[in-house]
C-alpha cells in the first residue's frame, strides 16, 4: 500500500531527474580545487573560459556577411534574457584584422597591412592560408544555463545570414563538449535502456523458468531504479555523464538480488505451504543478502572520497541506490510471492545440467595448481595496474568518426588548435618597468614560446601595437618618449580586446597560445616546459626589474592535466578504501583475520587481472573505466559472501570442506551464473553507445563480473578445498579428526544427503 501510494512520487522524480543534464568538464571540479581556483581567478580577470568557436568553409575575412552575423549574435533579442545578454563577447577574426588595420592609419595608408594583420592573429583567428577565419563566441553563466537553446540559435543564424547548410557548419569549444556529453548521454538512455531492460527480463525468465517470478523480480528491479533517479531529482542533482548509467546499473543489482531470494525460494518448493516457505527463504537469505548490498555500497560509496563532483555524485546516489534495492527487495518481494506464489517451471528435457558433484571432485584434484596459478595472477596483474594512466581528454570521450571529432579536426587543420593555455604577467604598482618594457617582455617570451612545436604562435598585447619606424637614430630615452603616450593611449583598447586587466592598481597583461585538443602531446609535459620558459624569460630580467613582477600560469590544458592527476589519485584511494572497508567486513564475517584475507583473494582476483591488462596495454583509461575498479569490487563480494554462506553451513551439516564446497556449488551456483550472465549482459548493451565513458564502462563491468564468476566458481572453491581453507573452516572442524587431505573424517553415525552419497 505505500508502494502504490509512492508510486506517482517516484515517477515523477525519475522522469524530471532524466530531463535535466547538465555537463561540463570544468564543472568536474570545484573552486576548491587549486588549479580550477586559478582558473577561477584568471576569468574574472578576462572573463569566462566557455566558448564557441564556429566556422565553415567559405568562412573567410573577406566574407562581408561575418559582420551581419557578428551583429546579430550582439543585438537579437533571442540572445537575451530580461534585457541582459546571454553572451559576454562575440569576436570574429573578419572583425579583428578590419580593427588592427584601421585604427592604424597615418593618412590614407594603414601602418599594419592586410597581410601583416592576418598573421599577427594566426592560428588564433585566421587559419593557415591567411583568410579562413572564424567567430568565437564567449557565453556568461546565465548563457550556459541555455547553451543547447543558444547553440541551436548560433548554427540557425549562421544558417540563414551566411547562407550557409547546417551540415557544413563547424563548431567546437568547451561550451560544444559540455553539450556533446549532454546530448550522447541522453540519446545512450534513450535507445539502450529498453533493449538492455529486455535482456535482463528475458535471461531472468530462462534462468528462474518461472514468468511469475520473472515479472516480479524484474518489476521491482524497475521500481530500484526509478526511487534512485527520483532521489537525485529529490536532492536537487541534475543528471551528469557518469548518473547516466545509475539506472541500469541498480536495474542489474536489483535483479541480481532477487534472483539469489527467489532461488532460496524454490529450493523450498516441496516443504511446507507458500508463506513457510517465504519465510524460510527470507530467514536463509537476508543475512547474505543484506552483507552483499551493504559491501556493494561501501565500494561505490568510497568513490565518495574523489575530488571530481560526478564521481562523488556516482559513488553516492549508487550506494543510497544499493542501499533502497535491498529493503524493496526484503520487504516487497516475500510480499509479491505471499499473493502471487510463482511455480518453477520444469526443465526441458534437452536442457544441460551443471554436475555439481564432478566439478567438485575436479576442483578437489586441482586445487593447488589452481591456487597457485590464481595468486601468480593476482601478483603479476597488481604489478602492471600499478603502470596505469589517465586520461579526460576529448578524443576519449566520443569515437574517432563523431560528429564532434570531425568539428575539431577540421577546426584545427582551417584555424588552428583549439586548447588555450594562458600566461598571465602581473605588475603593481612597485614595478619600475614602462609600458614598452611590459610588451616587449611580452613579445620576447611569446617568441620563446613559438619555438615549441606542440604550440601555435602567441597572442598579446604586443601583436597589436603597430611597427614605429624611423626612431632608431634616437636614444632609448627618447624612443621611449614616443612610443610610451601611445601604449598609454591604447590602453583602453587593450581592455577592450581581453589583453589587458587592470584591479586595484595590479596590471595584468595576458598571453595566450594554443595547443592541439587532438593531437598525442603530452599536457603535462608541455605545461612544464613552458613554465620553464616563462621563469627563464622572468629570470632575464634585471634584478631591479623583477620588483613587483609576477606571472601564473592557467587555462583549459593546465586543469584538465590536474584533473587527470586527480582522476589517477581517486583510482587509488577509493580502491583503497573500499579493499580495505569491505575486507575489514569479510574478516567480521568469517571472524577472522586470515580467514577473512583469504576470502578477498577471490575479489581482488577480476581487479587484478583487467586493470592488469589495462596497464600491460599502456593505453591511459578514462573516467568510465576509472569508477568500475571500487563498483566492481562490491559487486564481485556480493557471490563471495553467498558462496562462503552456504560452505559454512555445508560444513556444520558435513565436517568436510570437500562436501561443504559442493553443496554451496549446488545451491548457490545456479544463482552466481544466473546473476553474472543477467548482469553482464543486461549492461552489456550499452556498450554499442557510441559515448565512450558509457561504452567502456558497460565493457569493463562486464568483463569484471565474467572474471569475477571464474574467481567465485574456481579459484574461491580451490582455495577452500585446499590446506589455506582450513583458516576458513577452523572453528567449525576444531577438536575434528582431520584426514590427511584436511578433510574431516565422517562418524559412523553421521548421515550423508543421498545426492552427496551418489
Amino acid at each position: 500500500m505505500y508502494t502504490v501510494l509512492a508510486l506517482p512520487l517516484v515517477v515523477w522524480g525519475a522522469s524530471r531527474a532524466l530531463e535535466a543534464n547538465n555537463n561540463s568538464p570544468i564543472d568536474w571540479v570545484t573552486s576548491a580545487f587549486g588549479p580550477r581556483a586559478e582558473y577561477d581567478r584568471h576569468c574574472e580577470q578576462f572573463g569566462p573560459g566557455d566558448t564557441v568557436m564556429i566556422s565553415w568553409p567559405g568562412c573567410t575575412t573577406h566574407e562581408l556577411s561575418l559582420d551581419q552575423f557578428v551583429e546579430v549574435l550582439r543585438t537579437a533579442h533571442v540572445f537575451y534574457k530580461n534585457d541582459h545578454w546571454l553572451f559576454d563577447r562575440v569576436a570574429s577574426g573578419r572583425e579583428v584584422v578590419m580593427l588592427l588595420v584601421n585604427t592604424t592609419r597615418q593618412g590614407d595608408q594603414p601602418v599594419i597591412t592586410l597581410p601583416d594583420a592576418t598573421r599577427r592573429v594566426r592560428s588564433h583567428l585566421v587559419g593557415p592560408d591567411g583568410v579562413t577565419t572564424a567567430v568565437v563566441i564567449t557565453f556568461n553563466a546565465e548563457g550556459l544555463k541555455q547553451r543547447k537553446r543558444l547553440v541551436d540559435l548560433i548554427r540557425q543564424a549562421a544558417h540563414e545570414i551566411c547562407h550557409v547548410p547546417l551540415g557544413e557548419l563547424h563548431l567546437a569549444g568547451p561550451v560544444i563538449d559540455g553539450l556533446s556529453v549532454d546530448n550522447a548521454s541522453q540519446a545512450t538512455l534513450s535507445k539502450y535502456a529498453g533493449p538492455s531492460a529486455v535482456v535482463v527480463f528475458l535471461l531472468c525468465w530462462l534462468n528462474l523458468r518461472s514468468y511469475r517470478a520473472a515479472l516480479v523480480v524484474f518489476g521491482l528491479a524497475m521500481l530500484c531504479q526509478g526511487a534512485a533517479l527520483a532521489l537525485v531529482h529529490y536532492s536537487g542533482e541534475s543528471m551528469s555523464a557518469l548518473l547516466i548509467v545509475l539506472p541500469p546499473l541498480i536495474q542489474v543489482l536489483a535483479v541480481a538480488g532477487g534472483v539469489h531470494l527467489t532461488n532460496y525460494y524454490f529450493d523450498l518448493e516441496s516443504e511446507g505451504t507458500t508463506a513457510q516457505r517465504i519465510v524460510a527463504a527470507v530467514r536463509e537469505g537476508w543475512l547474505p543478502c543484506t552483507l552483499s548490498a551493504g559491501t556493494t555500497a561501501i565500494g561505490m560509496a568510497s568513490l565518495m572520497t574523489s575530488q571530481l563532483e560526478p564521481i562523488r555524485a556516482f559513488g553516492g546516489y549508487s550506494a543510497a541506490g544499493v542501499l533502497l534495492t535491498v529493503g524493496v527487495l526484503l520487504g516487497l518481494l516475500p510480499a509479491c510471492y505471499l499473493h502471487w506464489p510463482p511455480r518453477k517451471g520444469k526443465k526441458p528435457a534437452h536442457t544441460f545440467a551443471l554436475p555439481w558433484n564432478r566439478w567438485a571432485v575436479a576442483l578437489r584434484r586441482m586445487s593447488t595448481p589452481i591456487v597457485v596459478g590464481g595468486l601468480v595472477l593476482v601478483a603479476v596483474g597488481g604489478w602492471y595496474a600499478s603502470r596505469i594512466t589517465t586520461s579526460v581528454r576529448i578524443e576519449t570521450m566520443f569515437a574517432a568518426d563523431h560528429r564532434v571529432i570531425e568539428d575539431y579536426k577540421w577546426l584545427e587543420t582551417h584555424i588552428g588548435p583549439l586548447v588555450p593555455l594562458e600566461v598571465t604577467l602581473s605588475f603593481d604598482s612597485l614595478s619600475p618597468l614602462s609600458y614598452r618594457d611590459k610588451l616587449a617582455l611580452l613579445w620576447d617570451l611569446g617568441a620563446q614560446l613559438e619555438t615549441d612545436d606542440a604550440l601555435t604562435n602567441s597572442l598579446s598585447a604586443a601583436n597589436f601595437f603597430p611597427p614605429i619606424p624611423q626612431l632608431s637614430s634616437l636614444s632609448l630615452e627618447q624612443q621611449n618618449q614616443v612610443i610610451e603616450p601611445i601604449i598609454r593611449e591604447s590602453v583602453p583598447y587593450y581592455q577592450q580586446l581581453g589583453l589587458l586587466s587592470i584591479d586595484e592598481g595590479v596590471e595584468h597583461w595576458r598571453l595566450t597560445t594554443r595547443t592541439s585538443a587532438l593531437g598525442s602531446a603530452d599536457y603535462g609535459v608541455v605545461l612544464d616546459r613552458v613554465s620553464e620558459v616563462v621563469d627563464q624569460q622572468l629570470r632575464g630580467v634585471a634584478p631591479t626589474s623583477q620588483r613587483g613582477l609576477s606571472s601564473n600560469t592557467t587555462g583549459i590544458m593546465p586543469l584538465v592535466h590536474a584533473i587527470q592527476g586527480q582522476l589517477l589519485m581517486d583510482l587509488l584511494v577509493s580502491f583503497a578504501a573500499s579493499l580495505a572497508l569491505i575486507t575489514m567486513v569479510m574478516v567480521l564475517v568469517q571472524a577472522g583475520v586470515f580467514a577473512g584475507l583469504l576470502a578477498m583473494i577471490p575479489n581482488v582476483f577480476p581487479l587484478a587481472l583487467f586493470f592488469g591488462y589495462l596497464g600491460w596495454r599502456g593505453e591511459p583509461i578514462d573516467i568510465g573505466v576509472m569508477m568500475t575498479a571500487s563498483v566492481a569490487l562490491g559487486v564481485a563480494v556480493d557471490d563471495t559472501l553467498h558462496f562462503l554462506t552456504f560452505f559454512q553451513r555445508g560444513v556444520l551439516q558435513y565436517g568436510d570442506r570437500g562436501q561443504a564446497v559442493q553443496h554451496a556449488l549446488q545451491h548457490c551456483g545456479p544463482a552466481i551464473i544466473q546473476t553474472s550472465v543477467s548482469c553482464g549482459l543486461g549492461l552489456l548493451v550499452f556498450a554499442l553507445s557510441d559515448f565512450l565513458p558509457t561504452s567502456r564502462f558497460a565493457i569493463s563491468i562486464a568483463t569484471l563480473l565474467a572474471l569475477a564468476l571464474v574467481g567465485d566458481m574456481v579459484l574461491l572453491p580451490a582455495l577452500l578445498i585446499s590446506p589455506l581453507g582450513k583458516i576458513c573452516a577452523r572453528d567449525t572442524l576444531a577438536g575434528s579428526d582431520v584426514d590427511s587431505s584436511g578433510c574431516m573424517r565422517q562418524p559412523e553415525e553421521f548421515i550423508v544427503n543421498e545426492s552427496f552419497a551418489a
